[in-house]
């Protein structure tokens, strides 16, 4: 028997959900917030929306299934990523760890923004990179290493 929540999923799919309303969705919600949060096109709120649902239905035509699958993939991925960050922080937070402090630790912060390059560009996927499996745990492997030695080393800290 099949898993409701998969058949579900696939009917959504084949609705275009994932391909096109979610995106127009996305699309739309950015839009209108920038236009609203500046008010470039004037305090009328509808003159906003109008052109953010217009501009929704342009972006998802013109991305299509790529721009589909580029949210998905990036939204996956950095759904993993943070859910990985919060098992790091709890594990820090368990130890004793002060957390307030981590934002002054420079190799932190220069490890979050390679992370959320290499996010970016994972979620290409085939448009411009082949990332296969090896690579992934190339990567992977450069990136523990970098940060065993900004831990060890004590790279980044703020000395009193």
């Amino acid at each position: 028997m099949a898993n409701p929540f998969e058949i579900m999923v696939s009917n959504l799919n084949e609705l275009g959900f994932f391909g096109f309303l979610l995106p127009w969705i996305f699309i739309f919600a950015i839009t209108f917030g920038i236009l609203a949060k500046t008010k470039v096109l004037g305090d009328d709120m509808r003159v906003s929306a109008v052109v953010s649902i217009v501009l929704g239905f342009f972006v998802v035509g013109f991305g299509g299934p790529f721009l589909a699958d580029f949210f998905v993939n990036i939204f996956g991925i950095a759904a993993m990523v943070i859910a990985g960050i919060l098992v790091l922080v709890l594990f820090m937070g368990m130890t004793g760890m002060s957390l307030e402090k981590i934002g002054d630790n420079k190799a932190v912060l220069v490890f979050f923004i390679g992370l959320a390059i290499l996010i970016f560009f994972v979620a290409l996927g085939g448009l411009f990179v082949r990332f296969t499996d090896d690579a992934a745990a190339i990567v992977l492997i450069i990136i523990v290493f970098a940060a065993a030695v900004a831990f060890i080393t004590g790279a980044g800290n703020k000395k009193d």
